[in-house]
């Protein structure tokens, strides 16, 4: 796993406008199977990647080097808990993919990362510009290769709490953005391509506070 910071290419910044519009107000909870094509995730196919509903599940493939792509729901969410499903199907373990969330526009969000060799990161885009939260760092929560991740979510508030096959493997605090949108993202490092990540079972439930 190289330890540095994910640059987003021309090809993704345009991936953008088509899977990154501004989310309308929604509630939680909501979910999706990924049963229907029809449920509002954008899809694109191009050579360099796609994003597809196929089998019950979105799809992500990234054919080109030092790119990524995500997707968002459509909805927005303040306090809540995020869980999905993330299995890498093929290409190499030196990947990554994941969550994001708190989307409140293109240019501003927070992105949740594994890779198929063990490690996890915490970015945030920011005015357009990617800042590194949490660097790279191994865990052992996090199952490596072509299988799949169980991957959670809680924001409460400016925490929020990254949590892989039910171990809490880190969390930050920020207080830029406390509501937005939430989806899905996958993409290649520099030098790699072929990134194939399959997510299924999408779910966000709010948050639930404990009585005083």
């Amino acid at each position: 796993m190289r330890a540095t910071i994910i640059h987003v290419g021309l090809l993704a910044a345009l991936l953008l406008s088509a899977c990154g519009s501004p989310a309308p107000a929604s509630d939680t909870p909501f979910a999706d199977d990924f049963s229907d094509p029809g449920s509002g995730w954008s899809t694109t196919d191009t050579e360099q990647l796609s994003i597809s509903y196929e089998d019950g599940a979105l799809h992500f493939r990234v054919d080109a080097p030092d790119t990524a792509a995500w997707a968002v729901a459509g909805k927005r969410a303040g306090n809540f808990i995020l869980d999905v499903d993330a299995t890498q199907v093929e290409g190499p373990d030196n990947n990554h993919y994941g969550v994001v969330v708190r989307y409140a526009d293109n240019k501003n969000f927070y992105r949740l990362d594994v890779s198929g060799d063990g490690y996890y990161s915490i970015q945030r885009y920011r005015d357009g510009e990617w800042e590194t939260l949490i660097d790279w760092r191994e865990s052992e929560a996090i199952r490596q290769g072509a299988t799949t991740n169980h991957l959670q979510v809680i924001a409460d508030g400016p925490k929020l709490t990254w949590i892989v096959n039910g171990a809490v493997v880190d969390s930050i605090e920020d207080t830029d953005i406390l509501v937005g949108d939430v989806g899905l993202t996958a993409g290649a490092f520099p030098d790699e391509s072929g990134v194939h990540v399959a997510f299924d079972n999408f779910q966000v439930k709010p948050l639930e506070t404990p009585e005083p």
